[in-house]
């Protein structure tokens, strides 16, 4: 295959890395490039639903994944400390009823062991720096860190460079959504708690505050004590001084602060330039849908590339990831309500809300990626 015949996909995060592995398994060999030196050691998200094992078992990562995961059974909410509701998973889908605990730096590691198993290659500390549409191929220019430029033609590009997408802004595509006004918080860190490891906690706290709580599970991580370590999570600046049930083993191994916004690209394709991942749509973590949701499109442009059938990519994709947005949205403002009207929704509706089967299922399919069918041409 000459450079003009390989296509082209910019980004080595979960979407990229698993694009690649698709494609690779069909016979489609695309050069892969990553502007990071080495992969992020970050465990960032940390929950992989029931989608993404159905996707990843034909290419022999969800064995992997269940052999380094936590089986997670069910999510309890708390006011204050009070349990409230637990539902579980059980019966979700007939071969993973459950979410797997598993952080994305270990699930990156498994797609790129994979990838490189399968012949595909990862060209790291390589940014996309510029790229048009030219005729019926796409001209991109590659950067090196020491500042070699390389101007290829590619018959396509899938772009899977994040939120902050160059791909996205040299086409001109709009990212349209809405923002919180406050700042979200996380910290990795080692508990003392009798709180189920099996189970994602939820707490609803006093002045419209929230934490989450949740194992984190990675085989390369390095704790300092013996206590497991756990993502917690609040839109308020100390997260650890809102702790319910538990106490801090030892200092946060990693914290972090982040805005949230809710956001969708106005096109998932432009000529020959294709969109996945936060590349085409960002929204809040709670409803655990981020990296899912990124494996999905990818494992979707890769069964249209077999095809011959890339142009029906945006059809195939835009309706399901704006309504999955939607409801992210929906359920964010919810758990960290802005408003004196959504904090009367959470405090006294919601609770009465979750105990009808309509509203619990409607939770229980978003949170675990059930929420539509995969298209019928990914099942072939």
């Amino acid at each position: 295959m000459s450079a003009s015949e390989q296509p082209l996909i910019v980004g080595a995060g979960p979407a990229g890395l698993g694009a690649g592995l698709f494609l690779t398994g069909h016979g489609i060999i695309p050069r892969i490039v990553e502007q990071l030196d080495e992969p992020s050691k970050l465990s960032k998200a940390l929950a992989v639903n029931p989608r993404t094992l159905e996707i990843l078992e034909p290419v022999g990562v969800t064995g992997k994944m269940l052999e380094q995961g936590k089986l997670i059974h069910g999510v309890r909410f708390y006011r204050n400390e009070h349990n409230f509701a637990t539902f579980p998973l059980d019966n979700i889908h007939p071969k993973y009823p459950f979410m797997l605990a598993l952080s994305q730096a270990a699930t990156e590691r498994l797609l790129s062991e994979a990838l490189e198993t399968s012949g595909g290659k990862i060209e790291r500390g390589v940014k996309m720096t510029e790229c048009r549409n030219l005729n019926d191929q796409v001209e991109a220019t590659l950067t090196t860190p020491s500042g070699h430029h390389e101007t290829i033609q590619c018959p396509w590009m899938l772009a899977c460079d994040g939120a902050h997408s160059t791909a996205r802004s040299q086409s001109g595509l709009g990212f349209a959504g809405t923002s919180f006004k406050k700042e979200w918080h996380l910290a990795d860190v080692p508990l003392k708690t009798s709180l189920a490891e099996d189970h994602v906690h939820i707490f609803f706290l006093d002045n419209g505050t929230f934490l989450f709580m949740l194992r984190v599970i990675d085989p390369a991580l390095e704790s300092p004590v013996a206590e497991p370590v756990w993502r917690i999570m609040a839109n308020d600046p100390n997260p650890l001084a809102k702790l319910a049930k538990a106490e801090p083993a030892a200092t946060p191994l990693w914290q972090s602060s982040f805005h949230i916004a809710h956001r969708l690209i106005s096109s998932f394709s432009e000529g020959n330039i294709y969109f996945a991942g936060d590349a085409a749509h960002i929204h809040s973590p709670v409803g655990a849908r981020g990296m899912n949701l990124g494996l999905e499109d990818a494992r979707v442009f890769a069964e249209l590339a077999k095809a011959g059938r890339l142009p029906e990519y945006h059809q195939l994709r835009y309706s399901i990831d704006r309504q999955v947005v939607n409801r992210v949205r929906f359920i964010s403002r919810i758990a960290a309500p802005e408003s004196l009207f959504r904090r009367f929704l959470r405090t006294f509706l919601f609770p009465l809300a979750i105990r009808i089967p309509f509203v619990r299922d409607k939770i229980r399919i978003t949170a675990t990626g059930l929420d539509h069918p995969l298209p019928e041409l990914t099942m072939k």
